[in-house]
């Protein structure tokens, strides 16, 4: 079994969205409207597939599926929007940010 390599970039016009394409700077598969949206591609980092049973926001089968199927895989996270309004307000209280992990916690 050859293993996938997956491409990462980050988007210059949206915090915190990324797109996942299966060849490295070939955008082609990506819809117009969508890249437009996007802004430039900059590239991030690259991965093998198989590596990383744990990824952010997408199970690897869903990534596979995903780049076989149309090319590229666009994660947008907006639970980190949700911990960024968090820690605005703690801030604005005069208290210091929480992480993650803590944020976990109080949803439990």
């Amino acid at each position: 079994m050859v293993d996938r390599i997956v491409y990462v970039y980050k988007s210059p016009r949206k915090a915190r969205t990324y797109l996942y394409t299966r060849e490295k700077d070939v955008f082609t598969c990506v819809p117009d409207g969508l890249l437009t949206a996007f802004g430039e591609p900059k590239f991030l980092m690259m991965f093998a597939l198989h590596k990383h049973p744990n990824l952010p926001k997408v199970t690897p089968e869903e990534l596979e599926a995903a780049l076989s199927d149309k090319g590229y895989y666009l994660r947008i996270d907006l639970e980190q929007e949700e911990e960024n309004l968090l820690n605005v307000e703690r801030r604005r209280l005069g208290l210091p940010p929480i992480d993650h992990d803590e944020i976990k916690d109080f949803f439990k």
